[in-house]
C-alpha cells in the first residue's frame, strides 16, 4: 500500500456496511479514487450483474469519484499458485 491509503471492507448484500455506505463515507472524508477489489474465487452473477449495477449506481451519485473495479482476487496469479500450493501439500 501507499502512503496514505487504507483498505475498507463492504458487502453486496446481507451484511454491512454496503459498498455504497463506504463509498458515501469515503467520499465524506474527501476520498475520491476507490480500487474495488472482489474478494471472491471468480466472476459469477455477483461480479458480472451485481457489482456493475452497484458501482454505476455510486458514480451517478458521486461524479468527482473515481472506481477502479479489479478482477476477482480468485483470478490474481499469486492467489492461484497460493492455491496450487496449498492443494500440493
Amino acid at each position: 500500500m501507499l502512503p496514505g491509503e487504507r483498505i475498507v471492507l463492504a458487502f453486496l448484500e446481507l451484511m454491512q456496511p454496503s459498498l455504497q455506505e463506504c463509498a458515501a463515507s469515503l467520499h465524506a472524508e474527501g476520498v475520491r479514487a476507490l480500487r474495488v477489489v472482489p474478494v471472491f474465487l471468480g466472476a459469477g452473477g455477483h461480479l458480472k450483474n451485481d457489482l456493475p449495477k452497484l458501482v454505476a449506481t455510486i458514480r451517478g451519485n458521486y461524479a468527482d469519484l473515481e472506481i477502479t473495479v479489479e478482477p476477482p482476487i480468485g483470478e490474481q496469479p499469486e492467489v492461484i499458485a497460493a492455491i496450487a500450493r496449498a492443494i500440493a501439500g
